[in-house]
């Protein structure tokens, strides 16, 4: 779909362990199946980086120290009026739970519409390629390397089957052109959600170490409109996707909650489903089905987490709190080195050694819970 001819765009959319461990808890010990499950449940990715000590990005108030979290939030040409009404509600919505919810603060989120004029108070610029490579150089300056980005992509995209192009106002972005303005920013960890139809075919694009990049379909040949969108948004409110009721939602809960629910409308509608949402996780060669990612038990997604860090650590803490905040964090990144090495070793050592931290973790979050 060429952004220039709208009508087509819309009309092309249409078709368009058997082991346990017991881990110390507030309340006595709880019981967990394999020690990789209770790294899972445990949710112990502890959000606490440093203050960035930069200028804080855009206008309004300067964000919470040592927040270091930042979002872009992208609907490309929308095409038919329908549509258009349909994508922006799906860009605001999405930047409110942000706002709300998520804790970001409202000067890390930039949100680019092909009609800014029809919410300039929450969509700063109009979805050029020129604007978004000028957000993702100007976050590039003020993002640390321990940072979170996460991208929100909406619209309409097209394939040949094999390369991507997200169709904005004005020149469309292949896959490759995404990769290249998007990763420039020096951030540890990137969320990219692409819920164009054709979205399959910019994984390769997109995928990569230390990035979670989910689509709303599995190839480039699923041209038809899709519905991922709305349902991922969903997946935040409320805490709706909480399936570990931990008070936080993973990104692969939130995929998982997504995806469950766009076979669910297909289902209802009767209909023959048209779109296959994927994951793609932390580099691995093939993306991951709803079927598929309810098989695995350490995938990088299902420690991520867009919120500021556990409920337990939203409050005032004394010295003594923010120590053991800190050596709960050190603890995490301990946790994500070696599932990162797992592949070198037995994988008896593997769990031997990811056991002992996950059981020093749960003891400082023990400890955590009465500060």
């Amino acid at each position: 779909m060429r952004s220039g001819n709208r009508g087509g765009a819309a009309r092309r959319g249409r078709m368009i362990c058997q082991g346990r461990s017991a881990l110390p808890h507030a309340g006595g010990f709880l019981l967990f199946p394999r020690p990789i499950r209770s790294y899972l449940l445990l949710s112990c990715c502890l959000i606490l980086s440093p203050g960035i000590g930069k200028p804080a990005f855009g206008a309004g108030q300067a964000a919470p120290a040592g927040d270091s979290r930042w979002a872009i939030l992208v609907s490309g040409i929308s095409g038919e009026p329908e549509l258009q009404k349909r994508y922006l509600k799906n860009l605001t919505e999405m930047r409110s739970v942000l706002e709300s919810s998520l804790g970001f603060p409202p000067d890390h989120i930039v949100a680019l519409f092909d009609d800014p004029a029809m919410d300039p108070s929450r969509i700063q610029h109009q979805s050029t390629r020129d604007n978004l490579a000028k957000v993702c150089r100007e976050i590039a300056g003020r993002a640390g390397g321990e940072d979170l980005v996460f991208v929100f992509l909406e619209g309409h995209g097209d394939s040949d089957g094999r390369n991507y192009k997200f169709n904005m106002v004005g020149p469309d972005p292949a896959g490759e052109d995404l990769a290249s303005m998007i990763y420039a920013i020096p951030a540890q960890r990137f969320v990219v959600f692409n819920g164009t139809n054709c979205s399959g075919a910019s994984l390769g694009a997109l995928a990569g170490k230390g990035r979670i990049v989910i689509s709303a379909t599995k190839s480039g040949l699923e041209k038809n409109l899709t519905r991922l969108s709305a349902y991922f948004v969903e997946a935040f409110a409320d805490n709706n996707a909480d399936v570990d009721k931990n008070a936080r939602i993973s990104i692969l809960e939130a995929f998982q909650y997504a995806a469950r629910k766009v076979e669910e409308y297909y289902t209802r509608e009767g209909s023959l489903q048209t779109e296959h949402p994927v994951l793609s996780d932390d580099g691995e060669a093939a993306a991951l089905t709803l079927a598929d990612a309810g098989t695995r038990t350490s995938l990088l997604a299902g420690s991520v987490f867009l919120d500021r860090g556990s409920p337990l650590l939203l409050g005032d803490m004394s010295p003594e709190g923010q120590a053991l905040a800190r050596e709960a964090r050190s603890l995490e990144k301990q946790v994500e080195l070696l599932k990162s090495m797992k592949d070198e070793m037995s994988e008896e050592e593997y769990l031997k050694r990811l056991e002992g931290l996950l059981l020093k973790l749960a003891e400082v979050q023990a400890r955590l819970r009465k500060k």
